[in-house]
């Protein structure tokens, strides 16, 4: 058996999904010869980087615009002219793809970016199309990109998510509800104890991880100023590889009896959110699903107009998150949550109730078992 992974690097998000989709596969099913490709490694470097960009720089430097596009293309799909002008582009484009497909023969392609289903559509009678496609969407909404009529299945992370595929013509037994694949560190328990002993922080406090703090390069600091004025607390500040911001995290004063660890690139997080009892956190599919899992009541700060104001939405639908449209609401409601015990233990049993930890093993068993 052939399982191929596909995601496309337009967001850090769908590569993950299919890292996740690859290691439970692994485990599962060890004999399979598998593969884990990025579609667009397959295109030049022109296109490559363009489409790679395009998400990030528009949701970063005009993000009202971003949703505007991802509102309105939702509901209205490409006219038939320019439909067949996309299809003759990426036929000379995608034609590296195409032949790794003819060359690999898999038996199943599983694709956590909609782009390879809507790269392959024109070519569902060939005779080297002999495999079965399937969508694993990685947002907790559909937009209409993912209703491709040549997917074999498609696996959603909710139950309105079923309902936009539906609406846009899938065929409801094709959908699943599963969950966003996340990987297996992410459904296992660990002790708050043993991990704040592990990296130097204190079990006995309030735990705020802030991974995002909104509204551009001056939001960690500012979150973390906010945050600490409700002390005595714990703050964790993911800063990535922004080793200035890590620095200027750092410096900042804190109260006597509150801490603050400024952290660079960490492969730890999952440890991290086993201690802490609320993740600040952008709304993308991947990481509100790893808090989902962990159990981790999460506090999104100014959601990006499109897919990730989606998410935030249907979050706090579920109890599970908390919105902030302004540094000002942000600092009211890490007070309200820190400081209302009962709120804390709701969002927690939300975030609980609505995970679903081992969603990629779920997937990866419907695609090769047929259940």
């Amino acid at each position: 058996m052939r399982l191929l992974m596909i995601s496309a690097s337009a967001g850090h998000g769908h590569v993950v999904a299919a890292n996740s989709l690859e290691a439970w596969a692994r485990k599962l099913y060890p004999d399979a010869e598998i593969r884990n490709v990025d579609i667009l490694d397959y295109t030049d470097v022109i296109y490559r980087k363009a489409y790679a960009a395009s998400y990030l720089r528009l949701a970063d430097s005009a993000p009202e615009l971003w949703g505007y596009l991802y509102n309105t293309s939702d509901r209205k799909r490409a006219k038939k002219r320019q439909a067949r002008i996309i299809r003759a582009y990426d036929h000379i484009e995608f034609r590296k793809f195409r032949a790794m497909l003819r060359e690999y023969q898999p038996d199943h392609l599983i694709c956590s970016h909609f782009l390879p289903a809507q790269v392959l559509r024109p070519y569902v009678d060939k005779d080297w199309y002999n495999f079965k496609l399937h969508l694993c969407i990685t947002d907790f909404m559909a937009h209409s990109f993912w209703a491709q009529p040549n997917a074999d299945s498609y696996f959603v992370a909710s139950g309105e998510g079923e309902e936009e595929l539906v609406s846009h013509g899938v065929d409801r037994k094709r959908v699943h509800i599963a969950g966003i694949p996340i990987l297996g560190k992410f459904a296992q328990s660990y002790s708050r104890e043993e991990c704040a002993a592990k990296h130097g922080l204190d079990p006995s406090i309030p735990t705020v991880l802030a991974m995002s703090g909104g509204w551009g390069a001056a939001g960690m600091p500012t979150l973390v100023e906010s945050i600490v004025q409700h002390s005595p607390v714990q703050v964790i500040a993911v800063c990535g590889r922004n080793e200035r911001m890590q620095k200027r995290v750092a410096e900042l004063p804190v109260p006597a009896d509150s801490k603050v660890a400024a952290l660079g690139y960490v492969n730890y997080v999952h440890e991290l959110m086993a201690l802490s009892d609320l993740c600040v956190t952008k709304a993308g599919g991947l990481t509100t699903s790893e808090c989902l899992a962990m159990g981790l009541p999460m506090l999104i700060p100014n959601p990006i107009p499109g897919q990730e104001e989606r998410n935030a939405e249907y979050l706090t639908e579920c109890g599970a998150a908390l919105i902030a449209r302004s540094p000002g609401a942000l600092r009211y409601k890490v007070g309200k949550f820190l400081g209302d015990d009962g709120l804390r233990r709701r969002m927690r049993q939300a975030a609980r109730d609505v995970g679903r930890p081992r969603a990629g093993a779920d997937i990866i068993r419907t695609v090769v078992e047929g259940k």
